[in-house]
């Protein structure tokens, strides 16, 4: 893992321009299947379309016929359009499949290698790293892929997007799904370190929502210190000095960028014994390659994936800094002074 941390520390400080350099060759590589790709699927599509055209009517007068003729049935059997376009549609889209597995299958990982950190299609974060941290929704099937994992500063940290869904049962005994959420899981694990208190952050609710988190989480409402930050979330802990520490408005700032940059339209974070964990819920899928027509060589692809590691970084540079036994000393002396105060 140490040659890993360095990577991620040469990351840390390293441009776009340095990274590319690197990464070329790989690059290289995703680039000729995707020229080899591409002239696959635009020929597909010269020759699916306009037998789509042809098919389409043909098969639409079949399937009308067959209704026609089984008018008297209970269970009339037709479909022929669907089978035939949709079967033609998988065979146009095949390429594009194609290269989205060689990125994911033999690209990311190397990429990922050498940011310092591993690369697993659908390896997961454990549920028991995180389900008691009080802000995983309630879920009956946890689903994951695209799963990263390294170290950097004594923190391990895994990220991956994941689906949490809730089953329910139909009318008819159908057992379907809904989901609960659907975005990035950040989970950071300090070696060394352990918060005093819990501390969470939600998605700013009424006052009716926020006596119920009390309740059901058993922590306390805490002020934050940055307005524009407390406008979207609700801050609940049962350490309100620790609180105001972790959240400050450097964490505040660089959580703020965080859920920009990934799309985000929730976001929960909980501080909670020696492990934070941040989940974005977001409907854009990070991770995949950008569009077959564009080049593989192109940074923009990669811009988003480099702005949002360097980001995670820059949160654990700030857990790096958080001392809780000298914070927990500092607030013990306080304590003792304010009771001096009161006393005198």
């Amino acid at each position: 893992m140490d040659s890993g941390n360095s990577n991620l520390e040469t990351l840390r400080n390293e441009d776009e321009a340095a990274f590319m350099e690197r990464a070329e060759n790989n690059l290289n590589k995703l680039e000729e299947v995707r020229q080899e790709k591409l002239k696959t699927y635009i020929t597909r599509k010269k020759i699916g379309i306009p037998l789509a055209l042809v098919l389409g009517p043909v098969c639409a007068a079949i399937d009308g016929f067959l209704l026609t003729i089984q008018s008297g049935s209970d269970d009339p059997i037709a479909g022929l359009t669907v089978v035939v376009l949709g079967g033609l549609y998988a065979w146009v889209t095949s390429p594009k499949k194609q290269y989205n597995k060689a990125y994911k299958r033999n690209i990311l990982p190397r990429l990922a290698h050498m940011m310092g950190m591993e690369y697993h299609g659908y390896r997961k974060i454990a549920m028991n790293a995180m389900r008691d941290t009080k802000i995983v929704p309630k879920h009956d099937r946890y689903t994951a892929e695209d799963y990263f994992r390294g170290r950097y500063k004594g923190v391990d940290l895994e990220f991956s997007e994941i689906k949490l869904e809730t089953e329910h049962r139909g009318k008819n005994g159908s057992k379907y799904y809904r989901t609960k959420f659907k975005g990035l899981a950040i989970l950071l694990q300090i070696d060394k370190k352990s918060f005093f208190g819990h501390t969470i952050m939600l998605r700013n609710s009424n006052k009716l929502m926020e006596w119920f988190k009390e309740k059901t989480t058993k922590l306390d409402k805490a002020n934050l210190v940055d307005p524009e930050f407390e406008k979207i979330f609700d801050a609940y802990t049962n350490d309100q000095t620790e609180a105001r520490y972790l959240v400050d408005p450097a964490m505040i700032e660089n959580l703020k960028t965080l859920y920009t940059e990934y799309q985000g339209n929730k976001m929960m974070v909980a501080y909670h014994e020696n492990s934070m964990l941040i989940m974005i819920a977001s409907k854009h899928n990070h991770f995949e390659p950008a569009s077959i027509y564009t080049k593989a060589t192109d940074p923009e692809s990669f811009r988003a994936m480099m702005r949002e590691i360097k980001q995670i970084l820059s949160v654990i540079d700030l857990l790096d800094l958080y001392d809780p036994i000298a914070w927990q000393q500092e607030k013990q002396k306080n304590a003792i002074h304010s009771a001096q105060e009161s006393s005198n």
